[in-house]
């Protein structure tokens, strides 16, 4: 293969994005709140939820809130997207990007697989993980997560990632020291930050 060959490859080949999705692309956490609240009789709004360990706030154990979670999944149109304009922006950055959706939802893959359709979603691959901690060791480029301790994992191999931002990681956010961790405040800025990124490459 020619210098020139190589170089045309080399263009041709996208960067990996890989997108979470519960916090990041569905917002499964008002459903979730809603059915804690029929449980448990505890009464919280989105806003409220400032730990990514809800059951610090609610006074349930994990283990009983995390079956609710599971069960935010039996319903899915009662799961609305983060932002509305998530397919177009994903959509446009698909030229440039690869993206595989690399979660560890507890949702089934045929059902979580038939939401991202319904919305719009547009992916190249599906990956998913038993856990989250799984994240930081995948093959990609550029993350978009709003797990804050992914976020850390992933920076920590001197990679970029996008935390959307969320009640439950505010404060991480707020003192973090890597620098790899860009915080988002809206997709609309992530679809900005990755172009430009391209552009000075």
């Amino acid at each position: 293969m020619s210098t020139a060959e190589k170089s045309a490859v080399k263009q041709d080949q996208k960067r990996i994005l890989a997108v979470d999705v519960d916090g990041t692309l569905a917002d499964v956490t008002t459903p979730w709140l809603e059915l804690i609240k029929n449980e448990y009789g505890k009464e919280i709004t989105k806003k409220d939820a400032v730990e990514y360990h809800l059951e610090n706030i609610v006074g349930v154990p994990r283990e009983n809130l995390l079956k609710l979670l599971k069960k935010t999944w039996d319903e899915p149109d009662k799961i609305q997207l983060e932002d509305p304009d998530i397919p177009n922006i994903l959509l446009a950055l698909k030229s440039k990007y690869e993206i595989h959706i690399l979660t560890a939802t507890m949702g089934d893959d045929a059902t979580v697989r038939k939401w991202l359709d319904d919305h719009h979603i547009p992916y190249d691959k599906f990956v998913h993980v038993n856990r989250s901690a799984e994240k930081a060791g995948y093959n990609a480029d550029v993350f978009v997560d709003d797990n804050f301790e992914v976020a850390a994992s992933v920076a920590a191999q001197n990679k970029l990632v996008l935390l959307i931002s969320q009640p439950w990681n505010q404060a991480e956010a707020a003192n973090k020291t890597q620098q790899n961790i860009v915080v988002i405040k809206k997709w609309d800025e992530t679809e900005k930050l990755l172009l430009m990124s391209l552009l000075r490459r």
